[in-house]
C-alpha cells in the first residue's frame, strides 16, 4: 500500500485567507525510516498542523531523523510560524496529518497575534469541524463552510488570490494605502504589523513561488531558461534562491522530487500548476 498525499484548495471566497490545505496518510504503507521524513521548503506562511494519527518530530536544521531522544512530538494541534528555512519533520511509525497554510494578514485579522503562538478562535473552530469527519474530502469541506462564515460575517474582503505571488502583491498595496505614513520605514512597520515579515523576505517568497510555477509548466527546459523566465538575473541567482528555500541545489532537488517519497509535499504543492 502506498502513502496517500493530497492537496485541497480553498473555494474563492477564501483564497485570499487560506492558501490550502495538505494531507498526509501513510497509515499500512511500507515505508524506510528515511521515507518517513517530509521535506518542507521556506514559506511566508502560519501552517496549522493537525496530528490525528502518530506521533510527529519537527527536526531542528541541521539535524537529522536518527536521534530525536531530546525532541518532543507535536501537540494535536501546533501553529508553525513564517520561516525563511527549510524544514522537515518525522514521523517514526504511520502517521495522518492534516497541515493548513494560512495567509498571516489573515491570521492576524481572525484574531491571532504576529508572534502567531496563539491560533484564533475562529480557526481552532474550523479545524474542529474537520477533525469531525474521518474522510478528508468531507472535512476540508466542513473546515471551509466553518470559516467562510466567519469571514464573511466580519466583511473581510481581502481580493481572492491564487497564489503567494498574488498575496504578496496585493499585501504591498493593502501597506500603501493604508496608514499615513508614506516613509520606507512606516511602509515596513505596516508591513511587518500585517504578515509578520519585512518586504525583502516577501519579495523572496514571491520570487521562489513564481519560480515553482514556471518550473512545473516547463518541466523539461533548460535551468538556465526557467531562471530567466521565472524573473532571476541568471541561473547562479536562481540556484542561490533555490539552495536557500530547500537546502538543495536546483539539479539535486529536481532529482529528489522525482524519486524520493520523502519530497512528496513538493509534488503535492505542484498540482496547483
Amino acid at each position: 500500500m502506498k502513502p496517500v498525499s493530497k492537496l485541497q484548495l480553498p473555494p474563492s471566497p477564501l483564497s485570499g485567507c487560506v492558501f490550502a490545505a495538505i494531507c498526509r496518510d501513510t497509515r499500512g504503507a511500507a515505508l524506510s525510516d528515511e521515507d518517513r521524513v517530509s521535506y518542507f521548503p521556506a514559506s511566508p506562511l502560519v501552517t496549522l498542523t493537525l496530528v490525528r494519527t502518530g506521533k510527529l518530530y519537527m527536526l531542528p536544521p541541521g539535524r537529522d531523523w536518527h536521534d530525536v531522544s531530546d525532541l518532543s512530538p507535536l501537540p494535536r494541534l501546533s501553529a508553525t510560524p513564517p520561516t525563511d528555512v527549510p524544514i522537515s519533520s518525522w514521523a517514526p511509525d504511520d502517521i495522518e496529518a492534516i497541515s493548513f497554510g494560512i495567509y498571516p494578514d489573515a491570521w492576524v485579522q481572525l484574531g491571532g497575534d504576529t508572534g502567531f503562538s496563539h491560533i484564533p478562535p475562529g480557526l481552532k473552530a474550523a479545524v474542529d469541524a474537520f477533525d469531525a469527519h474521518d474522510d478528508v474530502d468531507a472535512g476540508w469541506s466542513a473546515f471551509s463552510t466553518s470559516l467562510e462564515k466567519i469571514w464573511a460575517a466580519e466583511r473581510w474582503s481581502w481580493p481572492a488570490v491564487t497564489s503567494i505571488s498574488d498575496w504578496v502583491r496585493g499585501l504591498m498595496v493593502r501597506t500603501l494605502t493604508t496608514g499615513r505614513g508614506k516613509s520606507l520605514r512606516s511602509l515596513e512597520r505596516r508591513l511587518k504589523r500585517f504578515s509578520g515579515q519585512s518586504k525583502r523576505a516577501l519579495d523572496f517568497h514571491a520570487s521562489f513561488d513564481n519560480l515553482h510555477r514556471v518550473f512545473y509548466q516547463h518541466p523539461k527546459s533548460p535551468l538556465a531558461e526557467i531562471a530567466v523566465e521565472a524573473g532571476y538575473s541568471d541561473q547562479s541567482h536562481m540556484g542561490r534562491a533555490v539552495r536557500r528555500a530547500t537546502g538543495f541545489s536546483p539539479a539535486h532537488l529536481n532529482r529528489r522530487i522525482d524519486t524520493d517519497e520523502a519530497f512528496w509535499c513538493y509534488r503535492v504543492l505542484g498540482e496547483r500548476f
